[in-house]
């Protein structure tokens, strides 16, 4: 599978250059810019122009895996709640939104479907109790300019045992950035065991998978 396409065929310039702002980030400043400048029309940007699809793959593989519609999921990197909004379409109706933008959240509070909305940074311990959530879910996350594998032990201790993780990882980063490497890791220690992956796409008009989506259990 080929990672090196940053950006999706047929995107106008305005979609592009913002998603190429987002693969770039490098500072905390540069991220909190971004996402305060884009919240308002991050929808629009990546569904109308983009042909965005993950949070939609995604949530489909945690409702395929999660039969209980009213447990406890949590919606890592929620952003303005695209993710979130596709788990409310298949019937989820305890979800919890975690983000680092302030602005992106008010955005996804105004959906009206999620109990409580946290703001965190995940690359930093989150101070959240363990063993709390039934499932997770994180899309667009994991991707160029963004959050690292460091954070995945953090969000697993977070689950129930026997909790669902459903993630999608860009293939860009896949190797470069260690998730392939940490995730056999976390098999190896007993932390979790996987149940699936498969190639996958972020975007609607891409030509080939750029992304591997991934199940996992909680040990």
């Amino acid at each position: 599978m080929s990672g090196s396409s940053r950006i999706p065929p047929s995107v106008d310039g305005k979609a592009a250059e913002l998603l190429e702002r987002a693969y770039s980030l490098e500072t905390d400043e540069d991220t909190q810019a971004l996402y305060r400048d884009w919240a308002g029309t991050y929808d629009t940007t990546m569904l109308d122009r983009l042909g965005y699809v993950s949070p939609a793959l995604v949530a489909g593989l945690l409702a395929d895996h999660v039969s209980n519609r009213s447990c406890l999921v949590l919606d890592v990197g929620c952003g303005t709640g695209l993710a979130g909004a596709e788990l409310a379409r298949h019937g989820f109706s305890v979800i919890d939104g975690l983000d680092y933008s302030a602005e992106m959240l008010a955005v996804a509070g105004e959906r009206g479907i999620y109990r409580n909305l946290i703001e965190a940074d995940l690359t930093r311990p989150l101070g959240l109790p363990g063993e709390s959530w039934d499932a997770a879910i994180c899309t667009g996350t994991f991707t160029h300019g963004h959050v690292g594998p460091g954070c995945l032990r953090e969000l697993f201790r977070l689950l129930k045992p026997g909790g669902i993780f459903a993630f999608s990882v860009n293939a860009g980063v896949w190797t470069d950035m260690g998730f392939e490497t940490e995730l056999d890791a976390i098999e190896k220690d007993g932390v979790a065991t996987r149940i699936s992956r498969t190639a996958g796409v972020n975007y609607r008009t891409a030509q080939e998978p750029d992304s591997w989506l991934n199940v996992y259990e909680r040990r």
